[in-house]
């Protein structure tokens, strides 16, 4: 570093006000002589952080981090120290260079192509030719400023629209092929770009280095064309959206990362800025490095389908191992995010991301699917997949909450499953007790013949007056199938057709239907009421509406367990509470 460089560095320092800048990132608050806040560089939940404007340093009494300004930027937004110092000199109006490494001068020449076909297609989408494209980005609610912010753009219908440009600028062609722009065909060399929308792929700093292009206005059987590795485009060193989400990922101290670029700029354009995506269903180490560099929590939000739920488990096992920290979220409802938020709305996607499921709690509601854990052998095959998922966990608390959860749950030696984990064996078929699923049979049995007596019963009343048909119908019940119900609905045939109930001549009427006449001999053979009132008629229809209830609530219980979707699971739990409310509600009247 020469002379100059020094002596550029005091200068630029000398009209940085380390707290403005500080700021510009995380809340301070001022204490006496100094300012404090919550440090970005650790996960600190109170103000540890101490930004000093006498000495211009920052401290953090926590995890030691210190510095200057310049420290600080570069940290903060994960970006080298010649980068951060550009930053700061564009903040306070102080013209600096950045001298380029001699990797980025090498590829000079590409980035500054890969520059040049963004511009075009930005210039395109702004012009006449760029209406129908504009109007259906619009349609799908991506505005003029979220269309500046990714830098969308436009390939026009012409076959050598962008290579005719970059003949005129001089631009050689096997640049051009080895950036993956052109190819060449029967009829010579074309854009590989062609009549598309094209969503510009950027590097961790911001360079465009490749392009994804979307037909919006064809029947073309390729969705979408995305740019091959190049020289200066590696997937595995890519996150799409990164270096905008990264300074807001630090502020708000955690990450979503989704699997297409349109989910992503759909969660951006709704105001979570702080989101990334995959552009495939797997990370590679070198963007596992990148997420790992923000030391924010990571929120993963894959599709809403078997590859999705699958690309979720290989995240977060990966996410695990690093001793990231995680949390799963899965929509449900519709295939992605953008679909997702635009059916439901923000707040519904808002309401996921602030109650994201752990790693292993998500894994323990998959593995548990499609299996019978009162079956010995699918029981020992759940418990040793989940010690298989918590040897991928480093965090020593974790796997303890973890085990002593599944030994609650099914009653197993806490010893052996911790030295299984230990030794990665697998367990031998677990005992499971047998008195339980008894128990319950029996139970289901007694509620079955409570509902069916009071069914009964009902009927009879309902067969017999006029007064408890209308209170039957005013309940409005929803029945399960069965062939009591079949009476029902053909009482409720027979009311509409007289509108009023005369006890022989709907025998009469039902001998039309022989199987409900059948089911209707049944109830007079079996139900012996000579006298009644209303007042009997409602007594067993609450009876009747209490079984009901408590059955949907079990229901409605069941659902919650399996679903992933904390807006659904909401909406499930308010539907239970609003059944309870009925059940109150009956008990006081």
């Amino acid at each position: 570093m020469n002379d100059k460089t020094k002596s550029d560095f005091q200068i630029i320092q000398s009209h940085a006000n380390i707290v403005e800048i500080v700021k510009s990132y995380v809340p301070l608050e001022s204490h006496g002589k100094n300012y404090f806040g919550v440090c970005p560089f650790h996960d600190d939940h109170s103000p540890s952080m101490s930004v000093s404007p006498d000495k211009q340093i920052y401290k953090c009494f926590v995890c030691g981090a210190t510095g200057n300004v310049f420290n600080f930027v570069e940290n903060f937004l994960g970006v080298s120290f010649l980068e951060a110092v550009k930053i700061v000199a564009d903040k306070v109006g102080i013209g600096f260079t950045v001298q380029e490494n001699k990797e980025d001068l090498k590829n000079k020449k590409y980035y500054d192509i890969m520059n040049l076909a963004t511009l075009f297609y930005e210039n395109n989408l702004r012009t006449n030719l760029g209406a129908e494209a504009r109007e259906y980005l619009h349609k799908r609610g991506i505005t003029d400023e979220i269309i500046k912010d990714f830098s969308i753009g436009l390939s026009l219908k012409e076959n050598k629209a962008l290579y005719t440009l970059m003949q005129n600028k001089k631009i050689k062609k096997e640049d051009l092929d080895a950036l993956g722009l052109i190819a060449e065909g029967e009829t010579g060399v074309y854009d590989l770009f062609r009549n598309r929308i094209i969503f510009p792929l950027k590097s961790p700093t911001g360079k465009p280095n490749g392009f994804s292009g979307r037909i919006y206005n064809s029947d073309s059987n390729s969705k979408y064309i995305n740019t091959k590795e190049t020289i200066i485009f590696k997937k595995r060193e890519n996150l799409y959206n990164y270096h905008l989400a990264a300074p807001v990922a630090r502020q708000e101290k955690q990450i979503i990362i989704c699997e297409g670029f349109m989910d992503a700029i759909r969660i951006y354009a709704s105001g979570i800025k702080n989101v990334v995506a995959t552009m495939g269903t797997a990370l590679a180490k070198e963007q596992i490095a990148l997420l790992k560099k923000l030391n924010v929590k990571v929120i993963i939000v894959m599709d809403n389908d078997n590859a999705g739920e699958l690309a979720t488990i290989s995240l977060g096992e990966s996410l695990l191992k690093e001793n990231i920290d995680t949390g799963i979220v899965r929509l449900t409802g519709k295939k992605d995010p953008d679909e997702y938020i635009l059916t439901y709305g923000i707040e519904a996607f808002k309401d996921n991301i602030k109650n994201p499921m752990s790693y292993l709690e998500f894994m323990n509601i998959t593995l548990r699917k499609d299996k019978n854990l009162k079956n010995p052998t699918e029981l020992t095959t759940f418990i040793n997949e989940m010690i298989a998922c918590l040897s991928s966990a480093t965090d020593e608390l974790l796997i303890e909450t973890s085990i002593n959860k599944l030994v609650e749950e099914f009653h197993l030696d806490k010893e052996l499953l911790k030295s299984r984990l230990l030794s990665k064996e697998l367990l031998t078929n677990i005992k499971v007790e047998e008195t339980s699923p008894k128990e319950n049979t029996t139970k289901t049995a007694k509620t079955n013949n409570k509902f069916t007596r009071a069914f009964k019963t009902m009927l009879y009343y309902m067969m017999n007056d006029t007064d408890c048909m209308r209170l039957f119908l005013h309940y409005q019940l929803n029945l399960p199938k069965c062939k009591y119900r079949l009476v029902s609905n053909n009482l409720i045939y027979y009311f509409e057709l007289k509108r009023e109930i005369d006890f022989a001549d709907y025998l009469t009427f039902s001998e039309e239907y022989p199987e409900v006449n059948e089911v209707v001999r049944e109830i007079i053979r079996d139900v012996h009421i000579s006298e009644f009132t209303p007042e009997d008629a409602e007594a067993v229809l609450l009876v009747i509406k209490d079984i009901l209830d408590k059955q949907k609530i079990e229901e409605l219980k069941k659902e919650m367990s399996k679903e992933l979707d904390v807006n659904r699971k909401k909406k499930l739990f308010e539907s239970i509470i609003e059944i309870k409310k009925g059940c109150v509600k009956n008990d006081r009247d």
